[in-house]
């Protein structure tokens, strides 16, 4: 397994303070953690519903937003010494996840800013992330800033509906270039995150319920046929992720009451158990439950132990 790098705790814990109080003005949502405790893969009824070949792991790019980025999401060795601490984000949870010979490369464009200007920042991210050659682009959250939030096209403010569903077609078009491309993808479909409404997002960010139906409807249809297209269906499970009911985690069931949440504060982003099971969720979209337990290990202590065992001496 490619040895995965690490990030100096004390610049990537400026870099997040610096921009969490633009974050506050919009926030990334937290991704469908599936809490039935069952091995059955979250994907949505649209496109092809076979998972990908395992080979796709190869060379994994992700792009989208805070939850994939790991906002917030830190570990650490306790009362251990030397201290060790890690600020934590999708990439490396699969590099710490994945057995040896799975992957060769993981590479990173999710980024917590993307609400800032999804349009460019969304462009700027499948371009980089393409000019990897990866073998399977990740986009579990990529989606979200271009239905939620203030902002429409040009910077413009988001007045009516019909401005959310303009905004969603270019998203859909940035994800015709991987297709395009020839690169296998999974898509995440749009969550309802009404219940994070008073916390870090405004009414005012917040598309009708109606909406939500017509886009992901929309999603749907755009997927269909496309045999390089698997959709995450996290407007099904995160009713269940809220609903404080234990979560599969690896072989874990985590009981989010006696073991600590899944969820952050801010009912949004993930903790450390919640991105691990995201994480694990979209690997199973990808090439199946049965593969995913072959290929990756995502036991949410050995996860940590990994990543922490990376870090210098």
């Amino acid at each position: 397994m490619t040895a995965y790098s690490t990030h100096p705790w004390l610049p990537r814990t400026i870099w997040w303070s610096a921009c969490l109080a633009a974050i506050l003005a919009g926030a990334a949502p937290t991704r469908a953690l599936r809490a039935d405790g069952q091995p059955v893969a979250a994907a949505a009824p649209s496109g092809s519903s076979a998972p990908f070949d395992p080979s796709v792991t190869k060379r994994i790019a992700i792009v989208g937003a805070s939850a994939s980025d790991g906002f917030g999401v830190a570990v650490n060795n306790g009362s251990a010494k030397p201290f060790k601490a890690e600020l934590v984000d999708m990439r490396d949870v699969l590099l710490a996840a994945a057995k040896p010979g799975t992957t060769e490369l993981v590479a990173h464009y999710a980024t917590g800013m993307f609400f800032s200007d999804p349009l460019v920042r969304g462009e700027d991210a499948i371009t980089r992330a393409l000019e990897t050659k990866p073998t399977l682009l990740l986009a579990v959250d990529f989606l979200f800033w271009y239905a939620y939030g203030g902002g429409g096209i040009g910077k413009t403010p988001i007045r009516s509906e019909e401005d959310r569903a303009s905004l969603f077609e270019r998203g859909l078009s940035q994800l015709d270039r991987v297709v395009a491309a020839g690169v296998p993808l999974v898509i995440g479909n749009l969550p309802d995150m009404r219940a994070a409404k008073g916390r870090m997002m405004s009414v005012m960010q917040l598309p009708e319920e109606a909406t939500l139906t017509t886009l992901n409807e929309r999603l749907a249809a755009w997927a269909k046929g496309k045999s390089l297209v698997r959709v995450l269906n996290l407007a099904r499970v995160i009713g269940e992720t809220l609903s404080g009911e234990p979560v599969r985690v690896g072989p874990v069931q985590w009981d989010p009451v006696k073991q600590g949440p899944v969820m952050q504060r801010d009912r949004l982003h993930p903790a450390f158990p919640g991105l691990v099971a995201l994480t694990e969720r979209a690997m199973e979209c990808t090439i199946g439950d049965t593969a995913c337990r072959e290929h990756f290990d995502f036991t949410p202590q050995d996860v940590k132990a990994r990543i922490l065992d990376s870090l210098p001496k």
